[in-house]
Parts: C-alpha cells; structure tokens; sequence
C-alpha cells in the first residue's frame, strides 16, 4: 500500500468519525505497514486486524476501540498512545514502546485469525495465531493505564511495568519473569496462576489482588501492600489502606500512614520473599511458609503468625509487639493484642532488634534463632524449644 493510499483512508476515516458525507471506516486489515510513520493520527475504531505493523510508528495517536486482533506490533513505537477498549487480542507486541499509553479496557487475551477468501490479496498466507494471550515481552510501558484490561496468559516476561496502573486487570496464567513492576497499582486485579521469577513489585499495591496458586518466594516485594481487602470492608477503610500505601511508596511524602487490619494470607507459601518493610497489623498468616523469606523491618504489630514456618527467616528490627486496641470512634480502648506465634518455626531465624513483647510463643521452636537485642519482655514461653544462652543476649525484662 502506497503514502498516498494511506493518506486517503485516513481522510475517508476522518469524515466517517464526524459521520460526514463520504466518509468510509478505515479497513488496514492484513495490511503491511512495517516501519511506516503515523504518528498522531486518528484510527479510533478502525480494523487494523491481522496487519502486521512491526516498528511502525503510533506515538501520540488514537488507537481507541480499534480492531487489532492478532495483529504483528513488533518493535512499534506506541508512547502515549490512547488505545483504550482496543481489541487486542492475540496481538505480538514484543520489544514494543508503550511509555505512557491508555490501555484501559483494553482486551490482550489469546486469539487466531483464519483469513477468509475476501482478503485473498492480503499479504499474509496463513491464520495468525497466538492463543495464549499478547505477546509484550521485553516491551517498555511504564507509566501505562491498564486498568480492567484483559491480559490473561500474556507473555510479560523483561517487560519495564513501573508506575503502571493495572488496578482490576486480568492478569491469570501471565508470565512476568524479569518483570519489573515497582510501583504499579496491582489492587483487585487477578493475578491466579501467574508467573513470578525474579520479578519486581517493590512498592506496588497488591491490595485485594488475586495471588492464588502464585509461588512468590522469587519476587521482590519490598514495601509491597499485599493487603486482601473484604467484600464486607468498608470504602472508608480501604481508602485509609490505600493511602497507607502510597505513604510506603513515596517515603512519607504523599498519603498517611494507617494500621492495616484483616489482611488474610493464611496458608500462603511466601519462602524466600523480599518482604523487608512490608506493613501488615493485625493480619493473618498462621501456617504460612516464610521459610528464608526477608522481613526486617517489617511492622507486624498483634500479627497471627501460629504455626508458621519461618526457618532461616530474617526478622530483624521487625515490630512484631502489641497492638493497643481501639474502639469505634478511633479511641484508645487501654487493651493489648499482642502478637501469636504458637507453635511457630523459628529455627536459626534471625530476630536480632525484634521487638517480640507480649507475644504468644508457647510450642514455638526457637533452636538456634538469634536473639541479639530482641525484645522478649512478657513473652510466654511455654513449652518453646531454646537453649538458656540464647537469653543471655536479649532484653528480658523483669517479667521474662
């Protein structure tokens, strides 16, 4: 297709979005336009499926609602692109510059296109076919609006995610290996079965998300809010939670800090997770596997940690002492929660600075843990596993 062609379809398309005399809808289906510059232009609803546009380039145009199944986005240059309820499904769009651009809404599941006999003079052969979902990886789109985009089985792997907005997409059966996701809003999406390998999410909000059948334990999750909130919970308290979290995020510049309650991660396999810093009162993660996983620093204040396995665990400087309840009204109610940790494993855990006041450790197996500095003052004891000597370096208190 000739400059000149393009020109003209895209003044016919034009006239056809102002439903002005002679207007005809852009048809660029099964088109070759690799490489060709179009920058700015109006395509808002236009079929573009099955075209292979590989390093074409988009920048600053208006993608909306467009028809892109299966289409070829190789190496194409689509920074600020508006391409919201584009249909994109089966589309490639490896090595693919999306800095900036409105995907919101936009459909990237898996697809195939079988040509018919009316487009026997396209350029392409045979079907396009890519079922399991868009092909992004080692594509840069940071700072992309992806809300309720349906991403399912996408190939995510090296692609640049930070600051992106993700809140309720469908992100099931992903692969985000090498995926960099610091900073992204994560809330409420589904993220089941997904795929994480060395994969970035320091500081994102997995607030609500879906982790089910997620293996975390090779994500880095520093200051990640992973709170889960309740169907029940009120829109008061999931707005204090996720200004909690932008207070994490942005040091202590932007939001307010809150106590995170009810975050239900019972059961869950976190071995080896980089969950330094992380903030999570009040919630529950008895019999959770945090065998070697990282959360020095964390707060973890009245936390539910019974029977989970925290072997090699680094939980230094971690505040896991009580919490001082409140009443309705925000009020001091003078009683304490403190934290449980019954029958939790605590081998050769690091807990040197921890402030362990109060808590439950009745059954706990403390064999080899550091206790350098830890505050143990209340604590009950019974029945836990420990030599004598590992006492002599914490703080005990008169009650200990």
């Amino acid at each position: 297709m000739t400059p000149q062609e393009i020109v003209q379809i895209l003044d016919e398309h034009e006239k056809w979005l102002r439903q002005g005399q002679g207007g005809t809808r852009a048809n660029l289906s099964r088109t070759n336009l690799q490489g060709f510059t179009l920058s700015g232009t109006n395509l808002k609803s236009a079929k573009l499926s099955g075209s292979d546009l590989s390093r074409a380039i988009f920048s600053g145009s208006d993608l909306s609602n467009s028809d892109m199944f299966c289409a070829v986005l190789d190496g194409a240059d689509l920074k600020s692109t508006n391409m919201q309820n584009a249909d994109l499904r089966g589309a490639n769009l490896r090595h693919v510059n999306l800095a900036g651009a409105d995907l919101t809404g936009a459909d990237l599941r898996g697809g195939s296109l079988m040509f018919g006999s009316e487009d026997d003079e396209g350029t392409r052969d045979g079907p396009t076919t890519n079922q399991n979902g868009a092909d992004l990886s080692n594509a840069s789109m940071q700072n992309i609006k992806l809300a309720g985009a349906q991403l399912a089985g996408a190939n995510l792997t090296s692609v640049n995610l930070r600051n992106a907005d993700l809140s309720g997409a469908d992100l099931s059966g992903c692969i985000l290996a090498d995926a960099d996701l610091a900073g992204a809003n994560l809330q409420d999406a589904n993220l089941k079965g997904a795929l994480f390998d060395n994969t970035i999410l320091k500081h994102a909000n997995l607030s609500g998300a879906n982790l089910d059948g997620c293996d975390m334990s090779a994500a880095n999750l520093t200051g990640a809010n992973m709170v889960r909130n309740e169907d029940a919970l009120p829109q008061e308290v999931r707005d204090v939670l996720n200004s909690h979290y932008i207070w994490i995020r942005e040091d202590g510049r932007l939001g307010q800090r809150a106590e995170l309650r009810g975050a239900d991660l019972c059961g869950a396999d976190l071995s080896g997770a980089n969950l330094s810093n992380v903030l999570l009162v009040m919630s529950d993660l008895s019999k959770t596997n945090l065998q070697g996983a990282d959360l020095q620093g964390a707060t973890l204040e009245g936390i539910n940690l019974s029977g989970a396995d925290m072997t090699e665990t680094n939980l230094s400087g971690a505040q896991i002492g009580p919490v001082d309840l409140k009443d309705s009204k925000g009020l001091p109610t003078g009683r304490l929660w403190p934290s449980n940790l019954s029958s939790a494993k605590l081998m050769n855990a690091n807990l040197t600075g921890t402030d362990l006041r109060s808590a439950n450790l009745g059954h706990a197996d403390l064999s080899g843990a550091n206790l350098k500095n830890a505050d143990i003052t209340g604590c009950n004891l019974t029945d836990a596993s420990f030599q004598m000597d590992q006492l002599d370096v914490a703080i005990t208190g008169e009650d200990a």
